[in-house]
């Protein structure tokens, strides 16, 4: 065998472990539908949202075989995700997850399904961008997204993005455009699904600003000591959002959250995320020759629930 077909056969082998076929059955008028899963651990599974609808009596399969009756927790209305309980424990040993950091344009990818329980499938290609915000229908920013040639179609919506070494890199969502595919980063997935456990749902911050990225001056870098090079230009403040009363500004560049370097207003959406909706955290911000800290309170997008039905 080449090497090019051995390192994707070992990528599919070690990948597998994390994908899961799911059945849904409605007894009262006859219907079924079948779909792919992503174990997160070893008792819930991440799928489309379509499963996670009311009605469908659900059982997920693991690679290995193993069946189990399986119920959904709670649907989230802005990546189109369902989270799966299983009523039972799998054994399988799960995959890594990629580092974000170790994502980038040109990294090779595999998005696995096994929608028709008859074995893994495997559509390859190459990570387009890494670390991407879109937009929905209803104007709400979607965040930490990877955009893929890989094929994403109805056999693998809701399977693992993996890479060559068999780290899971995403969960495939959608066929995109132009032959493009969007997939959820591993990191953003999992905190989704893991609020979802603990809280009943996942927060999915709102800024109340724009911005757009910016060098910050190395004359400021320096005289602050700042190790960053970029950070995100506020272009507009809306009157009553949580950036308002926060105290942000136009022209205010925005280069830490938490500490943490921001360079897209994504980022500084992603950081605030993982805090629950009523705490409060700290913006860090240049505004003229002054460093200056801001709290701003997490609060969840408004119309969340426009997504939810559409």
């Amino acid at each position: 065998m080449d090497r090019w077909s051995e390192a994707n056969r070992q990528a599919v082998e070690m990948g597998r472990k994390a994908v899961a076929h799911i059945v849904g059955q409605r007894h009262k008028d006859g219907s079924v539908t079948l779909g792919s899963g992503t174990f997160i651990d070893r008792r819930h599974v991440l799928t489309s949202a379509q499963l996670g609808e009311k009605g469908w009596e659900l059982t997920v399969r693991t690679p290995e075989g193993r069946k189990f009756p399986a119920y959904p927790v709670a649907t989230d209305p802005l990546y189109g995700l369902a989270l799966l309980r299983l009523e039972g424990r799998a054994e399988e040993v799960l995959p890594p997850l990629l580092n974000e950091e170790e994502l980038f344009a040109g990294r090779i990818v595999l998005a696995l399904g096994d929608s028709f329980g008859q074995g893994v499938t495997a559509n390859m290609g190459v990570v387009v961008a890494a670390d991407r915000s879109i937009y929905r229908p209803e104007r709400l920013p979607v965040d930490g997204l990877i955009v893929t040639d890989a094929l994403v179609h109805p056999g693998n919506i809701g399977g693992p993005l993996v890479t060559l070494d068999g780290q899971v890199a995403g969960v495939s969502i959608l066929s995109w455009m132009h032959g493009l595919s969007l997939a959820v980063q591993a990191e953003t997935a999992w905190r989704v699904a893991n609020q979802i456990i603990e809280y009943g749902e996942a927060t999915h911050a709102w800024l109340g600003f724009g911005g757009e990225a910016q060098e910050v001056d190395p004359a400021v870098a320096q005289l602050f000591a700042l190790p960053v090079k970029r950070g995100v230009a506020v272009t507009y403040v809306a009157e009553d959002g949580p950036g308002a009363r926060a105290g942000v500004q136009p022209l205010d560049l925005v280069v830490y959250v938490d500490g943490q370097p921001v360079h897209q207003l994504g980022a500084i959406r992603r950081l605030l995320s993982r805090r629950r909706p009523g705490e409060r955290a700290t913006l860090t911000v240049l505004r003229g020759g002054d460093l200056l800290d801001l709290s701003i309170e997490v609060e969840n997008m408004p119309n969340l629930a426009q997504a939810d039905n559409g």
